[in-house]
């Protein structure tokens, strides 16, 4: 499919039918969605596929989210890793074999010293920036097999761990509707390109 097709098929599906939704596609969406760049090549993701624990999941969620979530046949609940450090450390022992010596030091030492220097802030911004890269390639390689999905971010981002049982290193950043939908959604409305481009 062309990207600017692709993109024109894409839409915020909130409302899903009982259509199952094969696990391994969801698996494949995923393996597509971690092919985004990301700031140092840090990878900072974490999808937590999420089925038995929809319900305690949506308890809580404003109504419009909570029909949302449990309607669709799966949320995939995205976390980044809060630890950069150990992250970096981590590509470098998965990636031993596969990456060279000077790499394997910028994964063990260059970045983890670098990232030691991050205060709160830096991080948070860090790891926002690379989630919402992430997301949208996902929910794009969702649509391009058909599925529909959306991003929630109205949460409680406090008790999403708990539910979950995810380490608290993890930071639930979004969560995300999958689904097949009846709906015919019209596109939705794009300030013309020439309103958002200005040149020097």
């Amino acid at each position: 499919m062309k990207f600017l097709e692709l993109n024109k098929k894409r839409h915020a599906v909130k409302q899903f039918n009982d259509q199952k939704v094969d696990v391994n596609d969801l698996r494949t969406a995923i393996e597509i969605a971690t092919l985004a760049p990301s700031a140092n090549n840090i990878q900072p993701w974490k999808f937590v596929i999420v089925k038995d624990k929809k319900a305690e999941l949506a308890k809580d969620l404003p109504q419009g989210n909570k029909q949302q979530v449990l309607s669709a046949q799966y949320v995939i609940a995205l976390f980044s890793d809060t630890d950069l450090v150990q992250r970096s450390r981590k590509i470098a022992r998965i990636g031993a074999k596969a990456l060279p010596d000077d790499l394997i030091g910028y994964y063990m030492e260059t970045l983890p010293a670098r990232f030691a220097q991050f205060n709160e802030v830096k991080i948070a911004e860090y790891l926002a920036l690379n989630s919402g890269i992430v997301a949208m390639n996902l929910v794009l390689a969702l649509t391009d097999q058909k599925i529909s999905s959306n991003m929630i971010l109205g949460f409680d981002k406090t008790k999403t761990n708990a539910i979950l049982d995810i380490d608290n290193r993890f930071r639930p950043e979004l969560l995300i509707t999958v689904g097949y939908s009846d709906d015919q959604l019209n596109p939705s409305y794009r300030l013309p390109v020439d309103e958002l481009i200005e040149r020097r």
